[in-house]
């Protein structure tokens, strides 16, 4: 949780006026593909790449969050897996 507030803070900074920060939602997808990648069972290098190349073009400006988004991830106990995470993570990145 606290390596997630710091990503969030990170990446918030220029953003910091913003009612709700427009970095959020496409981050949090990310969250959500590195759960379902690993809840799969895919490695998180695997991951890494997958999400990393399967990025929308008009989100290709999010591939260096990717690998600390996956890495955060797979530090999480699988019992905490699941769609609550990625909305956590957007939560704590739009209280900013």
């Amino acid at each position: 949780m606290r390596r997630t507030l710091l990503i969030a803070a990170l990446t918030a900074l220029p953003l910091g006026a913003v009612a709700q920060n427009p970095i959020c939602a496409p981050s949090g997808a990310i969250v959500q593909a590195a759960v379902e990648a690993r809840s799969a069972g895919q490695d998180a290098a695997t991951a890494i790449t997958t999400i990393s190349d399967g990025l929308p073009e008009d989100n290709k400006n999010y591939k260096p969050a990717v690998p600390p988004l996956v890495e955060w991830v797979y530090t999480l106990p699988e019992e905490q897996l699941g769609a609550g995470v990625a909305e956590a993570y957007v939560a704590a990145c739009e209280a900013q």
